[in-house]
């Protein structure tokens, strides 16, 4: 199991690490996978902060906890980070059908921040779309966005609708952390192209993004996952659970 530890305001020390990690060891036994696990240390206001970030099983799970000693931040945020898996396992295990990997864009309810928790993870289809196709499929599925594999630019796009009734496609360029934006009409399939601007795009871990998508209310967030180098973007499902669409 890889984990990476980050220090923040703290001495690095691999007494830490050598007991987060035997803390964390335990995990394996829980999943089926676990695809990597990001370690956090940081000191707030006299209080030394653990913050657990768990790529598991198409799943993430967030925990934050503090105190004033290191090793006690460490029993809370592993003991809070098992009752949270506890709970994801007991809620699957209780559904009746399974859940598709395919765009579930919900309508949005937000939900109060807290210090735990648990993200669907959907990967966008690898099936490689223009311009066209993308904008129909979004039409199509009425969805609120849609995360695609463009065939011109060789690399993940996103296309949205705009409350004027045009779209934006929106592309990473080749240099990370900027994208540019399209903004098209579309009318009898054909494409005209309104405007073309270039952003900065927001190299974030997932915890960032969650506290950017709450602090601005926003319905959905597309930013580059600092850990994959790609883009992802965080939405609310139906339920008000978060859920996270990134590349295959």
């Amino acid at each position: 199991m890889d984990i990476a530890y980050y220090f923040k305001n703290l001495e690095p020390t691999e007494a830490i690490k050598q007991y987060c990690s035997e803390k964390l060891t335990k995990l394996q036994d829980r999943f089926h996978h676990i695809e990597a696990v990001d370690v956090r240390f940081n000191l707030v206001r006299q209080h030394q902060v653990c913050e657990l970030t768990v790529h598991a099983d198409s799943t993430v799970f967030h925990v934050a906890k503090q105190d004033k000693d290191l090793y006690a931040s460490i029993d809370l945020a592993t003991e809070t980070l098992n009752t949270q898996v506890d709970k994801y396992h007991k809620k699957m295990d209780g559904r009746t059908s399974s859940r598709s990997a395919a765009d579930v864009i919900p309508s949005f309810t937000p939900v109060a921040p807290e210090e735990q928790v648990t993200i669907h993870v959907y990967e966008a289809p690898p099936k490689p779309m223009t311009d066209t196709e993308a904008i129909l499929q979004l039409q199509n599925e009425k969805f609120r966005f849609h995360m695609f594999h463009h065939i011109e630019e060789k690399r993940y796009s996103l296309v949205l609708p705009r409350p004027d009734g045009n779209y934006s496609l929106i592309s990473p360029t080749k240099e990370l952390g900027q994208y540019n934006e399209k903004v098209v009409s579309f009318r009898e399939a054909n494409i005209n192209e309104i405007s073309f601007s270039l952003y900065p795009l927001s190299i974030l871990t997932i915890p960032e993004a969650i506290d950017l998508l709450r602090e601005n209310n926003l319905e959905y967030f597309a930013f580059v996952n600092e850990e994959s180098r790609r883009m992802n973007i965080l939405f609310y499902e139906k339920t008000g659970d978060l859920a996270l669409k990134k590349p295959v």
